[in-house]
Formats: structure tokens, sequence, C-alpha cells
């Protein structure tokens, strides 16, 4: 994610942006800063880092009161927790400064190495399906090559979606059970059953061949909405069974029919696509960047 502080602050240190990440070199060293949960992220990627140097970070950091943070190959993920208000972007910066300028002056002719291969030759910043990388210009060749192939094999690989939305609907099936028990015997319905229809949709929509593209991603969550629908009303036939103490459909339609079944079932549905589909748009936001046709090489934009 990213918020309106961390683009602020990206522009004033004339860096660029991705859509989640302000990303650039400052001086021998680069910075990468984005928006978490609750947190605001910073890793910084230098030329070289021994223990000497590490220690000196950690100092940094305890100086500042920041006991949250991580060693990353040749650099440091540092996490700002924010609890009540943000954490403050003059703060981030004053740190970004001084552990810039600390490696800036202890390592001045090198850079930064080439995140793929390791290597000090002339890099660039890329951002490699989502993720922003600074690499070298073989890298980025032979990164570049590597998408066309996959572009090229994906839109060879066959696949149908009208199986694909069959698996989905048959291995979702399980879910219906998850929402039956909580009405029956809990008396409520669960958010748990989305996640069942919507993570065992598709695992069945793939079993069955089913295409991946940002369609077969639509197709998915169709399924899944389905039977959130579904899963309510065999909750509810279920418990109207359990309530007659037989099997009776005549006497299941007829109650149907009754005008304050009929609210309190349509009440219930509309409560479970609210619920549900906070989750099941999250993961449709997932495999939809996943299952995009194409795989894309970029370089990073402006921050406006």
């Amino acid at each position: 994610m990213l918020f309106p502080g961390i683009k602020k602050l990206g522009k004033e240190l004339n860096l660029k942006r991705t859509d989640s990440e302000v990303v650039g070199l400052i001086k021998n060293c680069f910075v990468k800063m984005y928006d978490g949960r609750n947190m605001k992220i910073l890793e910084l990627y230098v030329p070289e880092m021994d223990d000497d140097d590490k220690n000196n970070i950690i100092k940094k950091l305890e100086a500042r009161k920041i006991k949250k943070y991580e060693w990353v190959s040749s650099g440091v993920k540092i996490i700002f927790i924010e609890t009540v208000v943000p954490y403050s972007i003059k703060k981030i910066k004053e740190l970004l400064d001084e552990l810039v300028n600390y490696f800036n002056n202890k390592y001045p002719a090198q850079k930064p190495k080439c995140q793929h291969c390791g290597q000090q030759n002339e890099t660039d910043i890329y951002c490699i399906n989502d993720a922003s990388l600074l690499i070298c210009n073989d890298c980025y060749n032979k990164a570049e090559r590597a998408a066309q192939n996959e572009n090229m094999e994906q839109n060879n690989i066959k696949g149908n979606y009208l199986f694909g939305f069959i698996g989905a609907l048959l291995f979702a099936v399980p879910g219906i059970l998850l929402t039956v028990l909580f009405l029956v015997y809990l008396n409520r319905l669960a958010a748990v059953s989305a996640v069942a229809y919507i993570s065992l949709g598709i695992i069945g929509y793939v079993k069955f061949k089913g295409k991946k593209s940002p369609a077969g991603a639509v197709i998915v969550i169709i399924a899944a909405l389905l039977m959130v629908g579904v899963g309510v009303i065999a909750a509810y036939a279920v418990l109207i069974f359990k309530e007659l103490k037989e099997i009776n459909f005549d006497s299941l339609i007829f109650l149907f029919k009754v005008p304050e079944i009929q609210k309190e079932l349509v009440t219930n549905l509309i409560l479970s696509y609210i619920v549900s589909s906070m989750f099941i748009f999250f993961k449709f936001y997932q495999i939809f960047k996943e299952w995009k046709n194409k795989k894309s090489i970029q370089k990073p934009r402006e921050i406006l």
C-alpha cells in the first residue's frame, strides 16, 4: 500500500513510485518505502555491510526507540509501528538521512549491488511483476526474455472456463456444510464459510483445467458468491427439517413462502453477502493479479 505520507516523503527525496512503493537511489543506497497494516516500512540496501555496520545501525535504531527490524540481503528492513496516529514522516527522513550518510561516507566509491546476481555493475530500478528491484543490464535482459517466454507459454496454455466454473462449484460444496453447522448448532452465520468457498473454489477451478486469466478470476468469484447464497438457503432448509423432525420438501416450500421466514432469509442472505464479500473480493484482487495474462517489466514512474 502507498499512503500520502510516504508519497510526500518520496517526492521530497526525488524518488519515484510503483503502485505500492516509493523507490530510488539516494547517494550510494537503494531505498524502498511503503505502507503496511498499522506500520510504515523502510528497506535500505547498501554497498557493503559487515558486523560493525550492523552494530552501528542497531545503535541508531535504539537511540530512536525503534525495536522492530529485519536483516535482508545487503540491507535492513525497518518497521515503524503505528498505533493511534501515523508514524512521523519527519522522523523517518531523519533516520534515512543518517543511515545513508553513514554508508556513503564509509563506502564512497561503491554502489549498491544488483539484487539478482550480486555484482556491482551498472544498475537501474525496474518493477518486475509488481516487485521493485535494482538490477544490472545483463539481469534486466534475462528477466525481459523470461517474461516474454512466460507470456508466450501462458497464451498457449489451453483452458476451459466452463469446466473451471463447474470445478469451482463442486469443490466449494464443503463450505455449505460449514454454513449449515454454524447456523444449526451455533445459531449464527459465519464468514469462515466464505474462506472455504473461495479457497476451495480456486483449487477446483485449477483442478478442472480452468484457464488462469483475469476472466478466470471473475468466474471463481461468481462461483463463490453463488455458493454463499446456496449455503444460506441450505442451512435454513436443514433448520426447518430439524424443527419438523422430518425431511418434507412440500412443507419446506410452503414455509419458504411464509412472509416472516422469507424476510428473515433475505436479511441473512444480505448480511452473509456483505460479510463474505469482504474476504472474497480481497482474494479476488490477489488471484486477479496472479492470473494476469502479461508479466511486465517497467520503470517506476514520477510521483505526482
